[in-house]
């Protein structure tokens, strides 16, 4: 592979990355299509089911117990595969292993020289993954004797000079995960204030409907379906998580947007600046795993429940 600044300055993150990374972050992708999918159909026959209960009839009966036979169904489904501990699982393998590369390519952090050479650099490299697959020994997202190799766009990289390896750095890593940080926020801070809208809305409804029905307005039933789907909202914000995730990631974004700023301002020509670029590269790999540790702390309490 050619080594030049020209065709570094070109390297993007996905021909950088090892297989391992790719395999967990598609563990990962389908665990969330799956947990998630699974959790609408069931709360969407919960509701089915409170309102065709609340209705007179055989038949409404009926429908509503399929709607409840359904939902138990999807609720076993769920259980015994624990789409959402692979989600959790894959995520946080996946991270983990992007760090790692990131740090060897662009000698950050314990890889800046010495080790001067790339046996040792490998050597730490293999050290910390070896800690990774460890942690994620038994986990379904993380084949048994995976590995992640160093690609040889990891060691292009690493072998060039500072200017050309924060150009690559700043372009591939702190921008594009700067920007996934800052819209997923403005995303989740969005869905979040919404539900919190019906939050407050369902339960006026629910009042007025009461109120309503004790005056003789209508003799339907409607406050069971209105509860039911107010749970329903709130077991969606709960799954999803949007308050706490739009909080974490603005916060990250940020942290990134000011070591953004200090990795531009850094001195190439200056005699430490190799030592001052590893601590602040470094820096960014901790605001973004930060994240991982979420994920992680979420796989652990998974797997105490299951």
């Amino acid at each position: 592979m050619a080594t030049g600044a020209g065709s570094m300055g070109r390297v993007r993150e996905d021909e950088l990355l090892p297989e391992l990374f790719w395999a967990a972050d598609s563990a990962s992708q389908q665990g969330q299509r799956r947990s998630v999918a699974l959790s609408r159909w069931e709360l969407v026959l919960l509701v089915a089911a409170a309102a065709t209960g609340s209705a007179d009839g055989p038949l409404w009966a009926w429908l509503a117990a399929a709607a409840y036979l359904g939902a138990i169904c999807f609720a076993v489904i769920t259980g015994r595969q624990n789409p959402q501990g692979l989600w959790y699982e894959g995520r946080a393998a996946a991270e983990s292993v992007k760090t790692l590369a990131w740090k060897f390519a662009v000698r950050a952090d314990a890889y800046q020289p010495p080790p001067t050479t790339l046996p040792d650099a490998e050597g730490l490299y293999r050290f910390q993954l070896a800690r990774v697959l460890h942690a994620f020994r038994d986990s379904r997202a993380v084949r048994a004797g995976a590995t992640a190799e160093v690609t040889e766009a990891m060691r292009g990289l690493r072998e060039q000079p500072l200017s050309v390896r924060r150009e690559v750095y700043l372009q591939e890593r702190v921008k594009v995960q700067h920007d996934w940080y800052a819209t997923k926020a403005r995303r989740c801070a969005r869905a979040g204030f919404w539900t919190g809208v019906l939050g407050i809305v369902l339960p006026a409804l629910g009042l007025v409907l009461a109120v309503l029905r004790a005056l003789g307005g209508f003799d339907y039933d409607a406050l069971g379906t209105v509860s039911a789907v107010a749970a329903s909202v709130a077991a969606w914000a709960q799954l999803r998580q949007y308050r706490p995730l739009a909080a974490a990631y603005a916060l990250a974004a940020d942290e990134l947007e000011l070591i953004r700023r200090q990795l531009t301002q850094l001195d190439v020509r200056s005699p430490e600046a190799e030592e001052l670029w590893a601590r602040l590269a470094r820096d960014a790999e901790d605001a973004v795993s930060r994240e991982h540790t979420t994920w992680q702390a979420r796989r652990e309490v998974r797997g105490h429940e299951h």
